[in-house]
């Protein structure tokens, strides 16, 4: 971007794909962005304005450019090219950049395994402890809790490490156990651990990440995010169909969910990942409850201890995480991407 000149950017989500609604979107426009100091992580070299556009607006964007934002909106729905074209219109803005050091830390624990032969390679169970904070009030709360995006993948991990430390016999590979920092920022603490993590880069086989996993519903459905990208998900899809659960590919592409959460900052590196979670069938009940959380739950106040949730779901996808995780430790051979995966071009040589 910076080699062609860009020196601001202007996005403008696809309503097609939109989690949250622009009312709760425009709500927190003050949080503060933030970012990681090293400045081998900027990614964003002379940008000097970044906006958020409301798409119910945009409209006034392609004003006089022989194109409008419809038109690109359903080529982005579509999943077709776009056309690369001029604005007619220009934007001034005056920008002011009040820069503050902060400091937040990953949390790693290891857990060696007992095969001489493969306890110096690594599988990582990750999940994010940040969330939004404190921020514009909704019904007069201003405390975003974060309890399902992710205390819930927070407390799965804890569990399934304090279980795993009990039986470290069972085994083979050794486990990261990784709880990341600003992932709501960026995926800043999984970023710079995938660069630079505890171990040695090339002993990392696999990261099995949760991220708001959702069961709030039976698990009935399983969504594995890169179920046909490596053998990783393979293993999700058999285990699942193991437990009694229908595991499907993500039926809604156009929300990218797999380049959205920590697992990305691996696959960036070269590793196989996953991401899972509670689904539904199209049409169901269960996808009125999902789409409703989405809408009301997510990225707000009210995503806390107090809203509903369905524990033999959580126990069932525990249990999912916890098979995983022991089978790809005890495989004789590490993850391969497949052939035709698109991030394959990411493996290492």
């Amino acid at each position: 971007m910076h080699a062609a000149g860009a020196v601001g950017i202007i996005s403008i989500s696809n309503p097609a794909s939109m989690d949250v609604p622009w009312s709760r979107i425009s709500l927190n426009r003050n949080h503060p962005s933030m970012d990681l100091a090293d400045l081998e992580f900027n990614e964003t070299d002379g940008l000097q304005l970044g906006v958020a556009f409301n798409p119910a607006s945009a409209e006034k964007l392609f004003t006089g450019s022989g194109h409008t934002f419809g038109e690109i909106a359903a080529l982005g729905r579509e999943r077709k090219p776009l056309p690369h074209f001029a604005l007619a219109v220009s934007l001034q803005a005056n920008a002011v950049i009040l820069t503050t050091k902060v400091e937040s830390s990953n949390v790693v624990g290891k857990l060696t395994g007992f095969d001489p032969a493969l306890k110096n390679e690594f599988v990582v169970l990750s999940a994010h402890i940040d969330h939004l904070g404190i921020g514009a009030p909704i019904n007069g709360d201003r405390i975003y809790n974060g309890a399902m995006d992710d205390g819930s993948g927070s407390a799965l991990l804890l569990d399934i490490a304090d279980d795993l430390r009990a039986h470290p016999e069972k085994l083979r590979r050794s486990v990261v156990f990784l709880l990341v920092t600003g992932e709501e920022k960026g995926l800043l603490g999984s970023k710079f651990f995938a660069a630079h993590p505890t171990v040695p880069p090339p002993a990392v086989v696999a990261d099995i990440n949760v991220d708001m996993f959702l069961p709030i519903v039976p698990l009935k459905i399983l969504r594995v995010q890169g179920l046909a990208d490596s053998d990783l998900g393979d293993r999700a899809a058999s285990i699942a169909q193991s437990l009694g659960v229908k595991p499907v590919a993500d039926p809604e592409p156009l929300r990218n969910l797999f380049i959205r959460s920590d697992q990305y900052n691996f696959i960036r590196h070269g590793v196989p990942s996953v991401i899972m979670d509670v689904f539904y069938e199209p049409g169901s009940p269960e996808q009125k409850v999902i789409k409703d959380w989405l809408t009301n739950r997510y990225h707000a106040p009210s995503d806390d201890v107090n809203q509903p949730v369905e524990l033999s779901a959580a126990a069932l996808y525990e249990e999912l995480v916890r098979r995983l995780l022991i089978d790809t430790a005890n495989a004789s051979a590490r993850p391969q991407w497949k052939e035709d995966s698109f991030f394959r071009r990411y493996a290492r040589n």
